[in-house]
């Protein structure tokens, strides 16, 4: 240890396979350049040894917690089970808070209902908010149709603790002021991590993409969030009207056979090309070959799109819902569609519009480089590296 403070971050690192490692990994040589850094993984994760920090995994931190005493703490919270242990610390006051999105509710159920835990799912619930009794008794009962996970995010209790909450979009932290309008807040955007420069062409020959033939992409991990139907709906009924085209699916399917079914439905066999979880290295050659990238979500908690960021600081045209926080961007640095789950006319034409003319993607290509690119993963540690030292002054104060 040199004579720089000690941070204590809990989340996930490579090769945990979720965006939000590769997000503190492009921010590691910074972190590690301000601070003498302890990254907590979870205890399903492999612990690699790292030159730049010192990395346990949750059981090893709570053994070893004395140690770090008067450490800063920084919990990245995101809702997938990379992060059930900072889920968990969150809950020891003190920490700043970095939410990915807003809600934890998926993540506790995964955690406590999937292990028949049901006396820990209710008591957390409890602990946001006084009805929290009666939607775990209702979902006891039955009563139950999945979207209360959006409605109710389950991580009031987590920001009621915290001594600072850092959020990547507005939305988010208006969200943050009503539950705890106490606590101090940071508005950091996602950060944009150029990557090494690779030729179109030879990407486009790496996954056999024809020439002449245009490339319509989604990029992560696939939920029914991302509406994927609505996308293969929304394309089937223009392809007769647009250049030659393929839709390329990169990320892993859970559940795919809603997927597939809507594929056979509208005959779209020739067209769909899914490619499953893909390396972060590939992950940036499919954006570099891509022509159009649909990036739906609904319903939104406000969830960071890593790969939205990625895509529009390559100078990609992203199809966005003008929803949540995904009203942020300003109007020329995407293709906004009125959020509609249930007519596809508004997605298709805006694929139409954009498949057909080539100079409208530059454009809105060129807006997107400008807006997502402004924030670094240097300047982005910065405003963290600040913040932190604001929340951990403002702490001993009060002591």
């Amino acid at each position: 240890m040199n004579d720089q403070r000690t941070l204590l971050i809990f989340g996930a690192l490579p090769p945990a396979r979720t965006g939000t490692a590769d997000y503190l990994e492009e921010q590691m040589q910074d972190l590690a350049s301000r601070w003498d850094v302890v990254v907590v993984v979870g205890d399903e994760t492999k612990v690699r040894s790292r030159s730049d920090c010192m990395v346990l995994n949750y059981s090893s931190f709570k053994k070893r917690r004395g140690e770090f005493q008067g450490a800063a703490r920084l919990i990245h919270l995101a809702n997938n089970p990379f992060h059930a242990h900072a889920y968990l610390e969150a809950m020891n006051p003190g920490a700043v808070l970095l939410l990915h999105e807003f809600s934890m509710h998926h993540l506790l159920t995964e955690t406590t209902l999937a292990y028949g835990d049901e006396l820990r799912y209710r008591k957390e619930l409890m602990a946001c908010g006084p009805e929290g009794e009666v939607i775990s008794e209702l979902r006891r009962q039955g009563v139950w149709s999945g979207i209360e996970q959006f409605l109710f995010p389950a991580i009031e209790s987590r920001l009621r603790m915290a001594s600072g909450i850092i959020g990547h979009s507005t939305w988010i932290l208006n969200r943050v002021d009503a539950v705890a309008p106490e606590v101090p807040t940071a508005h950091i955007p996602h950060h944009f991590s150029q990557p090494v420069s690779v030729d179109r062409e030879d990407c486009r020959r790496m996954f056999g993409m024809h020439p002449g033939e245009l490339a319509v992409v989604s990029l992560g991990f696939v939920t029914p969030a991302k509406c994927i139907e609505q996308t293969i709906r929304a394309l089937a009924s223009i392809r007769s009207e647009v250049p030659p085209f393929k839709f390329w699916i990169f990320g892993e399917m859970r559940h795919p056979a809603a997927v597939r079914r809507t594929i056979r439905e509208h005959g779209m066999e020739d067209v769909v090309v899914e490619k499953g979880y893909t390396t972060l290295e590939t992950f940036e050659a499919a954006i570099e070959a891509s022509d159009l990238v649909v990036n739906l979500r609904y319903p939104t908690v406000g969830e960071t799109s890593g790969t939205m960021t990625r895509a529009m600081g390559a100078g990609k045209p992203v199809v966005v819902f003008r929803h949540g926080s995904f009203m942020e961007p300003p109007a020329g640095s995407v293709a906004g569609v009125p959020l509609d789950t249930f007519d596809t006319t508004g997605l298709s034409e805006v694929c139409r519009g954009l498949l057909c003319d080539p100079s409208r993607r530059e454009k809105i290509g060129r807006e997107a480089r400008s807006w997502a690119s402004s924030v670094t993963p240097a300047m982005s540690v910065r405003m963290q590296s600040a913040f932190l030292s604001e929340c951990l002054t403002s702490c001993r104060t009060v002591r």
